[in-house]
């Protein structure tokens, strides 16, 4: 996939620009709090409608102005073309249209622009709780299964709708309960397996690009996945802890629990990796993921966004990313940085076409 055109009006800090990128690499280069994350989030918002930093739509609009919209000519490498339209009005709701039909529901869209963004916030899949790691899985597998889209849609409605049992004083319905818990171990089931799979194709190719942008053996990463419906179906688990989980008002087990464990040497991540380790960590996993959904059938080459994301790193970590993402494994790239010489750096290594963009206060220039 490639994005060949990007129209932007009234969104974040940015006014209104329409901008022509390279098929292979562009680079955007300014200070702190210019903008150049925004071009990257209006690219990202196009291919999940929502934006990366915030789940507040109301958020993106420029301030003072009552809407944004945001446009996309892309070319699939098969040749075809794809135009996506998303327009979003202050306290209305969102409107996206492909090829000029407007989709009835925004999650059929998923997967139709794959996509994968790195940055410094990426730290919270090692840092944070088990939902962001989930939202890594799903992330990744909801790029190319739309029955797993559908399957964490329709558990996480019927999860609300027991727990709303759950917290009632009076007795529940257990007629309900038990449909509910049907429906919730039915769904559990599929994204189990679907996960369960992930990880197990997902491993390897992280394990070896660890290893290549460390250059180095003596360091040992792992993944394991810990799951409730690895005891069994989830419906005889609910069914037993209804009691308990009506003292604390809400679902103690299920795929909402679910958590990816990260291991260094064997030892979790988080309590032993340095700060050049941590990082190192969840950029081969984001680029894992990358190289994952790029694999998972033909034309399907994901567009890469890396924002900011050498400072902090040693320049051998730094040179061996730049070397490992200029090379052909990787199709169209959108990079930021605020330090002109790893953009240097990037553009020195590949022989591939380039532009570079300068972006000052809301205003991007080639």
């Amino acid at each position: 996939m490639r994005l060949e055109k990007l129209t932007i009006l009234n969104y974040k800090n940015i006014v209104e620009t329409t901008l022509v990128f390279s098929p292979n690499v562009n680079c955007f280069v300014g200070r702190n709090g210019m903008g150049k994350t925004n071009v990257l989030d209006a690219i990202y918002y196009l291919s999940f409608c929502k934006s990366r930093s915030s789940s507040i739509d109301a958020l993106a609009i420029r301030h003072g102005e009552e809407f944004f919209m945001l446009q996309g000519d892309y070319r699939r490498e098969e040749g075809g073309e794809e135009h996506v339209h998303l327009a979003y009005k202050r306290a209305g709701r969102k409107h996206l249209k492909r090829n000029d039909k407007e989709y009835k529901r925004l999650a059929e869209h998923l997967g139709i622009i794959p996509l994968v963004m790195i940055s410094p916030s990426d730290s919270m899949l090692i840092d944070a709780g088990s939902e962001e790691r989930r939202r890594f899985m799903d992330m990744a597998i909801s790029q190319y299964d739309s029955r797993y889209v559908e399957a964490l849609l329709r558990y996480d409605k019927t999860l609300k709708q027991r727990n709303a049992l759950l917290k009632q004083e009076e007795e529940p319905d257990y007629a309900v309960m038990d449909v509910l818990e049907e429906m919730m171990s039915m769904d559990a089931a599929y994204i189990y397996e679907r996960r369960t799979e992930f990880v197990e194709k997902f491993t390897p190719i992280f394990q070896q690009l660890y290893t290549s942008l460390c250059d180095t053996t003596s360091e040992i990463v792992s993944i394991k996945y810990a799951s409730h419906i690895s005891r069994g179906e989830l419906k005889g688990q609910l069914t037993s802890f209804r009691e308990k989980e009506r003292i604390v008002g809400y679902t103690l087990h299920g795929t909402h629990r679910d958590d990816l464990e990260l291991f260094l040497n064997d030892y979790p991540i988080r309590h032993e990796g340095s700060q050049g380790q941590t990082k190192t960590y969840f950029i081969a996993l984001k680029l894992a993921q990358f190289l994952y959904l790029k694999e998972r059938g033909a034309q399907r080459t994901p567009l890469l966004l890396l924002d900011d994301i050498f400072d902090k790193l040693d320049a051998g970590r730094v040179a061996r990313i730049i070397d490992y993402v200029s090379g052909d494994a990787f199709g169209q790239i959108f990079i930021t940085d605020t330090n002109r010489e790893h953009l240097d750096g990037i553009l020195e290594a590949t022989t591939k076409e380039y532009k570079l963009f300068h972006v000052v206060n809301g205003n991007i220039s080639e």
